[in-house]
């Protein structure tokens, strides 16, 4: 602890021999009236480094400038209104700027504009405003074309991370899965400035999970205006699935507030699912359908801004989500050995899972200098009822009943979670050095209850030994501290975040109690090099931590069928994970990494089976080890404008070593995957595009299963009709029908089998209309719990 104290003091003490600067001004018109919403640029060597728009009183400010030649510009309406050159050697107040009607400046001409790509300290962003592929689309449609991210069956990841959390103008979005894809697809794509991606989250955010951020920047809002956008999809696989959304948003004066609902029904999902068991004396080969619907699945999000003053605003958000999801399934697993025999499962279930999401912020900015306090208090609760009934009979030769063999029974789950949690992030910028500083306390309570009625009588007998109630308690204050320095054509950024967790958890039917108490330090290095304006140079390191899930915590045992048990494990340990990336950008158009992760005791359901029987046993296990060397390439060819290509190549080479050798072996292997999205402009207006996609994951190792190729080939068509207000579009996914996922693997010795197919070849038809001034200035709300809403989905 004493070492990583004196590393800070020892970084910040290093970077007070240089300093960075501020620039500010009051923009005013002709009768010296302030000018509010102008866009004041900054720029250096004709690339575009920063801009903002003036307030109410006309006034801007930028920090953390460091002594160079700029160009200021003022832009209204279109039209550059003021620039001048100036030299930054101090802080600098430029007094009163007066702009002339624009017709007196019809000569003057921009020659900054911004870059695809652009790489900075510690994340890259994309231009999406640059982008044809983006035009008249949706944001997932923009975050398809992003380097690094991959979009499939409207899940998003990045990749080399196994998680993302996404945020809108620097607040995180609490939706996940098809709530967040619903939410995405109501954005339109010429409302967005850029894209961040950020694979190594600063100091500044949660330690948990090895997973990266998308923050999606909004263009600056128009004062008093209002939109209202209204979204639908019909989507055609095997069944049917509807979608309907509105996204509505007000500004007006100090306040700005929007309201969002989607709706979901129909098919949910549909899949075959084949296993496939290699005893040395039997063959076990079982195969199942399962058809997943939309019962009442609705999700609202809603949240409000006041500026009580020019330095202090406050707001809220609300978000709630309410699904049912019926499902039906059969099963038929043939045992082939001495005797042969049949298994024969059928099987209904329910899902109903419901969300209360609140948070409460306030912002108050100190100074013009960029200090600032930003306060978030949040709540949620989570929960969630699962009710399955299975009937099981068995054959021998496959056709005679086994007297006796027939089997039922109801298995249930119920699971409630509450969240609190409060933080403070503190942004000091000082003449040397640009500080952040903050922290967080949470405190998270969780009850399942597991139930296990036997209705093979016909009459419900509760099973007590197959019962149990689990509660856990969980405690967690952190604290972080992060420097950023500019010298030159360096940049380089410092940090360290520091998280105590105590834990508890108790069975109450096994009488088993477990506690932990840990500390640790989770540091963050970035450092950039700038030589040029066609090359950046950029390394990062982080080191992240992984905790079990809540579910994965109870140690009691579930039955799928007589079969088939499942298990937590209340010892399960955080795993660990060292990220350290090098990333190269060429011009506008290419981007290259290279990145390397070291995980241990890493996390996952290890399968106890043998030749003796036909009983397969799940537990969560600290299970490996993990290494990972990867390789990634984005390049966008963007030669004419009728035809945008992004392509992305993700090479990665995995080695397993287990700790549990007698279950799972060592291994290593490579993964290799790649995509291309190209964009086709069929008029001068834009308004008719074509879209071709391509996505291919090749024969390789994921973890310690080794999954065998599976491809996506998508086409679609795009219009926009009333002066763009109307898009139109179509779409066709999995083509070839060749998205399927084959996944081999060993435990304990013994060869396995799984194929899945999801039936992903799909038509979709989506009409999105917008109305009223799209240009709002929204905040959505990062709040302070993210790292606990992940863990309980």
């Amino acid at each position: 602890m004493k070492n990583y104290i004196t590393l800070i003091f020892i970084f910040i003490g290093t970077l007070t021999f240089s300093q960075t600067f501020h620039l500010s001004g009051k923009v005013t018109d002709e009768e010296n009236a302030p000018v509010d919403f102008a866009e004041v640029i900054l720029s250096v060597k004709d690339s575009v480094l920063k801009s903002e728009l003036t307030g109410e009183d006309g006034s801007f400010t930028f920090s953390g400038l460091w002594q160079e030649n700029y160009t200021l510009a003022i832009k209204q309406a279109g039209e550059i209104l003021h620039t001048q050159d100036l030299l930054l050697t101090d802080n600098l107040d430029l007094g009163n700027i007066r702009i002339q009607k624009a017709k007196e400046l019809q000569n003057v001409v921009v020659t900054g504009q911004k870059k695809l790509f652009e790489r900075k300290v510690d994340r890259l962003v994309f231009n999406v405003e640059n982008s044809i592929a983006a035009t008249g689309g949706d944001a997932l449609d923009a975050l398809k074309v992003t380097p690094g991210v991959r979009v499939q069956d409207n899940q998003i990841s990045l990749i080399g991370k196994s998680g993302i959390s996404v945020m809108v103008d620097d607040r995180l979005v609490q939706l996940s899965g098809e709530d967040l894809a619903n939410y995405l697809k109501s954005i339109p794509s010429d409302n967005i400035k850029s894209i961040e991606v950020i694979t190594t989250p600063p100091a500044k955010y949660d330690a948990e999970g090895n997973s990266g951020i998308i923050n999606i920047q909004l263009k600056k809002a128009k004062a008093n205006s209002w939109s209202l956008d209204l979204t639908g999809s019909f989507t055609q696989f095997k069944f049917a699935r509807f979608n309907e959304g509105a996204n509505f948003k007000y500004n007006k004066d100090k306040l700005s507030l929007y309201v969002n609902a989607f709706h979901n029904d129909g098919a949910f999902l549909y899949r075959t699912e084949g296993q496939k068991i290699y005893y040395t004396d039997k063959f076990y080969n079982s195969f199942g359908k399962r058809k997943l619907n939309y019962g009442d699945n609705i999700s609202t999000n809603a949240g409000l801004d006041y500026d009580l003053s020019k330095k202090i605003s406050v707001g809220f958000q609300y978000i709630y989500n309410y699904s049912t999801i019926p499902s039906a399934e059969s099963n038929d697993t043939k045992v082939y050995s001495s005797t042969d025999k049949l298994i024969q499962t059928f099987a209904n279930s329910e899902a109903i899972d419901n969300g209360n999401s609140v948070n409460f912020h306030t912002t108050y900015k100190i100074d013009t200098l960029g200090r600032k306090i930003d306060v978030n208090v949040d709540y949620f609760d989570y929960n969630t009822k699962g009710n399955e009934t299975f009937k099981t009979k068995e054959y021998d030769n496959f056709t005679d009943y086994i007297a006796g063999s027939y089997a039922s029974a109801n298995n249930g789950s119920k699971q409630g979670i509450t969240n609190y949690s409060a933080k403070v992030d503190v942004e000091h910028p000082l003449k040397w050095l640009r500080l952040s500083y903050g922290g967080k306390l949470a405190f998270t309570k969780n009850n399942s209850f597991v139930y296990y009625y036997d209705l093979t009588s016909g009459v419900p007998v509760f099973q007590t030994n197959k019962s149990d109630e689990f509660d856990y308690d969980e405690s967690l204050q952190s604290l972080y501290i992060s420097g950023n320095k500019k010298m030159g054509k360096w940049e380089t950024q410092l940090g360290f975040r520091m998280e105590n967790t105590q834990i508890k958890g108790v069975s109450q039917t096994l009488s088993k109690t477990h506690k932990n108490d840990y500390l640790k330090i989770f540091p963050t290095f970035y450092i950039q090099y700038v030589p040029n304006d066609n090359n950046n140079f950029s390394f990062n390191y982080s080191k992240r931590i992984s905790r079990p899930p809540f579910y994965s915590l109870n140690p009691f045992v579930r039955y799928t069928n007589p079969y088939s048990t499942s298990e937590g494990n209340p010892f399960l340990s955080p795993s660990y994970t060292h990220n350290l990336e090098l990333s190269y950008t060429r011009k506008n158009n290419w981007n290259s990494s290279v990145y390397m992760s070291f995980s241990d005791d890493m996390r996952t359901q290890v399968s106890y089976i043998s030749n003796d029987n036909i009983n397969t046993a799940a537990k969560y296990e600290n299970a490996y080890n993990q290494s990972i060397i990867g390789l990634s390439e984005s390049y966008t060819f963007k030669k004419w404008k009728w035809w945008e290509s992004s392509n992305r190549l993700s090479i990665q080479y995995n080695k397993i070593t287990s700790l549990f050798p007698a279950y799972i072996s060592d291994h290593d292997g490579f993964a290799k995957y790649f995509e291309t999205s190209n964009n086709f402009i069929l008029n001068k207006n834009r308004t008719l595009s074509l879209s071709l996609n391509y996505g291919i994951i090749f024969s390789g190792y994921v973890e310690y299963y080794k999954i065998k190729n599976l491809s996506n080939l998508g086409f679609g068509a795009k219009a926009l009709l009333l002066k763009k207000q109307l898009s139109l579009s179509l779409y066709a996914s999995d083509i070839f029908k060749t998205h399927k996922i084959k996944v081999v693997s060993y435990f304990s010795g013994i060869k396995t089998e799984f194929l899945n197919y999801e039936f992903r070849q799909s038509i979709r038809f989506s009409v999105r209309y917008s109305f009223g001034n799209n240009a709002i200035r929204t905040k959505n709300v990062k709040g302070g719990n993210e790292e606990e809403k992940g863990r309980a989905q």
